[in-house]
């Protein structure tokens, strides 16, 4: 499948159908229930459980992140714990942020209940710390040998760039709601917080551009619904901008839309990006396999996903799946495609499904 997953993204016609799954939250899971194998705690024994599910590896987040924080002396950052309750803060000269989480055994999820910011004088503090932070490139030093190890067993690890500054400001710090009060209420100091963080990807880009993998992945974590009328004036200037330095390298781009299609799908083939990776389409998500295909008509870019996680668990079952699965490849057919959990596999999912999905793969090449 790598091979072909080369193919792809060269914009060549590929020998067979590449199959990815995020198991992460499935492995979350066991691991809670007390059931997983200790040789997936190690990357080859990750890599081991998929070829046993047939399934091309890829995602992997342990060295996922290109970048790491780094703050001036005077900013503390502490992290607590207290039974499933996590508290992160931030002590600065000009004031504390702090987050808060819960952790849901249920679920085998953890939720933020408390933002980082929740007013205008938290917002003003953030900005002091990103002042004094800098990024500074990691995980990258060692993927050439890592990139060697997941060859053999036909598989590209992942590379995670920083998220880009408006989904960081949603999804790290303020939160959907507060984020979007703030960006129409303090719009010159949340312009200046997207100003500085953009700026301090520079080195981060920099030192991908000289690594020249394959493929990045800019983990933004998108949804139509909350950022679809905020993209033009937040988000894309930042995504072509990167794009344009990392296809001047030879780095093909991938972004992660995850939750609702319609409104961005357009947008972010707009932009640029070689793949648009987790495409959830019903039951998950808000369109139709069909409707997917017809929103990216006569466009290369490489449509990533298909598959709903949510149909790895019950009520439903095999047999639903394959026959989602089958309608699915044949709607994507004659055009880019990566078929994909989307987003991940569920911990009540039936992982069996993953290798029942390739042995139906093989049937249809």
């Amino acid at each position: 499948m790598l091979q072909s997953f080369f193919s792809l993204l060269n914009g060549e016609q590929s020998e067979r159908i590449v199959w990815t799954a995020d198991i992460t939250y499935w492995i979350a899971g066991r691991q809670q229930a007390g059931k997983a194998d200790p040789r997936w705690n190690t990357e080859e024994g990750y890599l081991q459980l998929h070829g046993e599910l047939g399934i091309m590896p890829y995602y992997y987040y342990e060295k996922f992140w290109a970048a790491e924080p780094r703050y001036e002396d005077g900013i503390i950052v502490n992290e607590s714990k207290d039974g499933g309750r996590i508290t992160r803060r931030f002590s600065t000269p000009a004031g504390e942020l702090r987050e808060e989480s819960v952790h849901s055994p249920l679920s085998c999820s953890t939720g933020i209940t408390k933002h980082f910011v929740e007013s205008e004088r938290d917002l003003d503090v953030l900005l002091e710390i990103v002042r004094h932070r800098r990024l500074v490139p990691a995980n990258l030093d060692d993927w050439p040998d890592r990139r060697r190890l997941w060859q053999r067993y036909d598989g590209l690890p992942c590379i995670g760039l920083p998220r880009s500054p408006l989904p960081a400001w949603m999804v790290e710090w303020a939160g959907v709601q507060n984020g979007s009060y703030f960006l129409a209420d303090c719009p010159e100091k949340c312009a200046e917080l997207f100003r500085l963080m953009e700026e301090q990807e520079e080195p981060i880009i920099e030192a991908v551009c000289d690594l020249a993998p394959p493929l990045v992945h800019f983990p933004d974590n998108l949804s139509s619904d909350c950022m679809t009328r905020l993209y033009d004036d937040h988000l894309a200037g930042v995504h072509q901008r990167r794009i344009e330095r990392l296809h001047a390298a030879g780095v093909k781009c991938a972004v992660h839309l995850d939750g609702t299609v319609k409104g961005l799908l357009p947008k972010l083939i707009d932009s640029g990006f070689d793949a648009i990776e987790a495409l959830t389409p019903k039951p998950g998500g808000d369109l139709d396999p069909e409707e997917i295909r017809e929103l990216a008509a006569g466009r290369s870019v490489i449509l990533w996903g298909g598959v709903p996680g949510v149909m790895f668990a019950p009520p439903y079952t095999w047999r639903q799946m394959e026959a989602y699965v089958r309608r699915l490849i044949g709607c994507w057919a004659g055009r880019p495609f990566i078929l994909g959990v989307a987003d991940q596999v569920p911990p009540d999912g039936d992982i069996g499904f993953c290798r029942k999905l390739a042995e139906l793969i093989l049937s249809l090449t």
